[in-house]
């Protein structure tokens, strides 16, 4: 409320942050922010055994690539296909620890250890909830680059 009153009255509008609210503020958010996250993705089928991973492209793509593969929408793919069933989390969490007791996972060369975490779903009812299913997937991403040069078997 501050923030909003520091702003507003730089533009000459009154607004006292002690004496006002605003309602239903983390409601707009949400309502905003599914918009946005509307418009930049398109809905997949929600059957998770219609899923293909996605074929490896160069690292080195354009900002405009990246957006047109709707990275959001793969990231809700992935994550559904696995957590589909119990067995394909198990396989999944058996890749990680297989993969740490292998030094299988590289960042720029050197081996790293992939914290065995579970994937997260993104929930319509919360606006950050999209921002927590990408920065886990961007934690695991070892795991998916690994499985995607040599599968796992």
């Amino acid at each position: 409320m501050d923030e909003i009153e520091k702003r507003l009255r730089a533009r000459d509008i009154e607004f006292d942050a002690l004496d006002r609210k605003v309602m239903c503020f983390p409601h707009v958010v949400n309502l905003s922010s599914g918009r946005v996250i509307e418009g930049l993705t398109k809905v997949l089928d929600d059957d998770p055994e219609d899923w293909e991973p996605p074929a490896i492209i160069s690292t080195n793509q354009s900002y405009a690539d990246a957006v047109a593969r709707d990275p959001i929408a793969l990231g809700r793919a992935v994550v559904r296909a696995i957590r589909a069933s119990g067995s394909r989390r198990e396989a999944f969490d058996d890749v990680i620890e297989t993969g740490n007791a292998k030094n299988w996972f590289k960042d720029g060369g050197k081996t790293i250890q992939v914290k065995p975490l579970q994937l997260l779903r993104d929930v319509c009812t919360r606006w950050d909830s999209v921002y927590y299913m990408i920065n886990r997937l961007r934690e695991l991403r070892p795991v998916s680059h690994f499985s995607q040069v040599q599968p796992y078997c």
